[in-house]
């Protein structure tokens, strides 16, 4: 259990020394004058994000690199960044206790962790970026920059069990990062909507096994509105930079929630006075959309895949069979049908197609995923009607009592990114309606809806009465969060975890051991290895469970091009 708190501790001042280097190279902040050190850390995870994704166009993620660049933040740190030391070294603890909390005695993300997130991660570690990959598995072509970060944090001092802390880390910062806020700022407004995302955190978003690739992005997600939500009134060239960097880390986390990347665009439309160009910034973001971009290309070819409109399929890697699940229309319809209850169809099984030619999935999908959606969401809102009626009843009765001039044009940004998240929930519900895929979208909807129904009655309330208020609710909370996981950590103890606390990587088994995978051979030549018991997982790579699901071993082809490998159908 020391070991996890050490190797998070160490995380933490890593991507905060990254964060302070790229916030003060690239995005011309200084964080001398910034009093929330906490927004440095996710900065630092956008920015290690990218030198990872940029990297492994060339080389493999592998424990030297990783090393190197460990080492080398930490050097800056120290060397150049000393007045920051401290402090790091300070905020760093809440941090890995909080990521420790989550961690230990606990399971990664079920089934897809096993699925694709750890096989992929597994395939950074030991290859460089391989051509036509989603061949080979479908899910492979809409990974999330997510594996990129946990791949690079793979080095000499963490081993693997480096990949596992990221996701828990970005968590950390961001619920002491809100907690900060509510503590520390002024705005009323933007106090009590911090609020409801940290009530969504502590009731919901509270177990490191739930949090798979979606966690990380509707943090992102909640983030950058609470960053523009804070700079509003005052935006300058430096705020565009930092919005336009989450909107976009948002995109490489999860396509669905591009909704984000139109954030900054709303705020220039009401801030006309504010000039975009920043050369340093615009080239930043330049680069790190044209690597994902031609990743994804590379990977699957399609931009984003499996959107099928930004498919390339003169490319020899694209798959242009329909009938194979590396097909790109094909990976479209089965996410869309599963997402609406496929798969719980009883009787007179329809397929893809059919099943989603009208609506009449509606009445399964609200039995089951729809069921389960609302299930997820009624403590949240039980917990917004609970604070609103509390600020109701300790609002002064003074309906006549002026309001800040400001407070009609800051009232409108609310109002657009109120339309903005619903016009994502209405997309999920439409597209793809499972829970964990759009909860950013409702989340926010309802968060804002919330303050804007209680909007002049948080007004009439003295600011540090406000903070008295919701801080009690923090601390239920927060009381919510570490009961739940102790109540976890004590029931796995005692089920014979006892071997290892970490959550467990190579194998659904309790002892954790690597799979003995089986090598697929191409003219006497290992070109992957399917798995023979399950799922992939954290084991040889490249590998892959979908060979006779997705594809037979006589359809794949492999050769290597410009010292790259290629994986690719003839059909």
């Amino acid at each position: 259990m020391l070991e996890i708190f050490l190797y998070s501790y160490l995380t933490s001042i890593y991507f905060l020394s990254t964060g302070i280097f790229f916030s003060t190279t690239i995005l011309n902040l200084n964080p001398i004058l910034k009093k929330n050190f906490l927004q440095y850390g996710l900065y630092g995870v956008i920015f290690i994000s990218f030198i990872a994704l940029f990297i492994n166009f060339f080389f493999e993620l592998n424990k030297n690199i990783n090393t190197i660049i460990f080492g080398f933040f930490f050097i800056y740190l120290f060397l150049v960044q000393q007045k920051f030391v401290k402090k790091i070294l300070i905020i760093s603890i809440p941090v890995a206790i909080i990521c420790s909390l989550l961690l230990i005695f606990e399971t990664t993300y079920r089934p897809d962790a096993g699925l694709y997130h750890l096989p992929y991660t597994n395939i950074l570690n030991n290859e460089k970026i391989i051509i036509g990959l989603s061949n080979i598995h479908f899910r492979y072509g809409h990974t999330s920059i997510i594996q990129y970060l946990s791949a690079i944090n793979n080095n000499w001092l963490f081993n693997d069990k480096g990949i596992i802390i990221p996701s828990a880390i970005i968590f950390s910062y961001f619920l002491l990062y809100l907690i900060h806020e509510i503590k520390n700022e002024n705005n009323k407004i933007f106090i009590f909507f911090n609020f409801t995302i940290v009530a969504f955190l502590c009731l919901k978003l509270n177990r490191y096994s739930d949090f798979g690739n979606d966690a990380p992005a509707h943090i992102f997600y909640f983030f950058l509105m609470s960053i523009a939500f804070k700079n509003f009134e005052k935006f300058t060239k430096k705020n565009m930079g930092e919005v336009l960097t989450v909107g976009a880390y948002i995109v490489f986390n999860k396509i669905t929630l591009f909704l984000g990347s139109l954030i900054p665009l709303i705020i220039l439309i009401f801030k006309k006075n504010i000039k975009l160009f920043n050369p340093k910034i615009i080239f930043f973001l330049m680069l790190f959309v044209f690597s994902f971009f031609i990743k994804n290309l590379l990977v699957s070819g399609c931009f984003a895949f499996p959107i099928e409109k930004t498919c390339v399929t003169k490319v020899f890697w694209y798959d242009l069979n329909g009938n194979r699940g590396s097909n790109a229309k094909m990976t479209m319809l089965e996410n869309e049908a599963w997402t609406k209850g496929w798969s719980d169809q009883k009787e007179n099984r329809k397929n893809f197609e059919e099943y989603l030619s009208n609506l009449d999935w509606v009445t399964l999908w609200s039995k089951n995923h729809g069921k389960r959606a609302l299930i997820k969401i009624i403590p949240f809102l039980l917990s917004l009607i609970i604070i609103s009626l509390v600020i109701f009843q300790f609002s002064p009765n003074k309906e006549n009592t002026k309001l800040p001039n400001n407070n009609f044009s800051y009232k409108k940004i609310f109002f657009a990114f109120l339309i903005i998240n619903i016009i994502g929930s209405i997309m999920w519900f439409f597209k793809f309606p499972v829970f964990r895929y759009g909860s950013s979208y409702l989340v926010s909807a309802l968060g804002i809806f919330t303050t804007i129904i209680c909007w002049n009655k948080i007004q009439l309330i003295d600011v540090l009465k406000l903070k008295k208020i919701l801080g009690y609710f923090i601390i239920f909370l927060l009381v919510v969060l570490i009961s739940k996981n102790s109540l976890r950590i004590i029931k796995n103890y005692d089920q014979d975890y006892k071997d290892s606390p970490w959550p467990k990587i190579y194998s659904e088994t309790k002892s954790n051991e690597k799979n003995r995978n089986k090598p697929i051979y191409k003219d006497n030549i290992i070109i992957f290895y399917q798995s023979t018991e399950g799922l992939c997982y954290y084991n040889t790579s490249p590998c892959t469970h979908m060979l006779n699901s997705q594809f037979n071993e006589e359809e794949i082809f492999f050769k290597s091009k410009w010292n790259y490998k290629i994986f690719y159908f003839l059909k």
